[in-house]
């Protein structure tokens, strides 16, 4: 299936978010996804740090998406890439820099590429650089680390090749709830809950159409429905989000030429 519709579920975009918000006028918009599944079996799954959480199987396929707002077809620009996995790593942003100026020469670069993960504990593991995080996996495993890269690239190269004018709507950054517990009793006394439930989105919307071509939320959850005795890889509760989201969108726009893409 062509796609072209990104969602990215409960993610988080503070520093993009940021650029946006100080730049005004028409912007170019880009979106991608790309498969980054990797091996299903027997590699250790990264995040919970289980010697005996080896993936084997497949509960749903991962995929990297990419965002990109620029200012004009070669000017300034920010490149968010939201992976199905527990993170990135510095690895992978060198190696996938060093692709792109292949292709692309110094247009995307360590001060215009953000890579995060959705933090899934569901997916393989073996690809970050640091020892502590090989140990579970018995050190590096290329075959988890190239399947990422890869996608990361051709995600980019998708959301670069697709760039086209859009809007930025009005958007704000919701609480972070996660040391919400450590404020002082009249800091909480002020809101009617201890975890924020509102969710923020961020709409990019084709300016010649007026169509969506992706989007972006934040809600504060962590990815941890699977739990350190599942097997298969997943996307877990974000990667579910995104999909049902991207399934539906889909559904509504089989007579034209605009799919789904699939960001967790």
């Amino acid at each position: 299936m062509v796609q072209n519709h990104v969602t990215v579920a409960l993610g988080l975009l503070v520093c993009a978010w940021s650029w946006v918000q100080s730049t005004h006028g028409e912007y170019l918009i880009g979106v991608g996804s790309y498969d980054m599944t990797g091996p299903a079996a027997d590699v250790n799954m990264m995040g919970y740090a289980n010697l005996e959480q080896n993936t084997a199987g497949i509960h749903f396929r991962l995929r990297a998406r990419t965002f990109i707002v620029a200012e004009s077809l070669h000017g300034p620009r920010f490149v968010f890439v939201n992976l199905d996995a527990g993170m990135a790593s510095q690895l992978l942003t060198i190696k996938v820099l060093q692709r792109l100026s292949l292709r692309f020469g110094k247009l995307y670069n360590e001060e215009n590429v953000a890579i995060s993960g959705t933090h899934t504990h569901a997916g393989p593991g073996g690809y970050l650089q640091y020892l502590v995080y090989s140990v579970t996996s018995l050190g590096f495993v290329k075959e988890s680390f190239d399947v990422i890269a890869d996608a990361i690239e051709q995600t980019i190269i998708q959301a670069h090749n697709n760039l086209k004018p859009g809007d930025v709507k009005n958007a704000g950054i919701n609480r972070s709830p996660s040391a919400y517990l450590q404020n002082p009793a009249e800091e909480r006394a002020r809101y009617p809950s201890n975890v924020d439930t509102q969710m923020t989105l961020l709409r990019f919307v084709d300016g010649a159409s007026g169509k969506s071509v992706g989007a972006f939320n934040w809600f504060a959850t962590h990815g941890t429905s699977m739990s350190n005795a599942n097997k298969l890889i997943s996307g877990d509760n974000k990667g579910v989000a995104a999909r049902l989201f991207e399934d539906w969108f889909a559904s509504q726009n089989t007579s034209s030429n605009t799919n789904s893409t699939l960001p967790d």
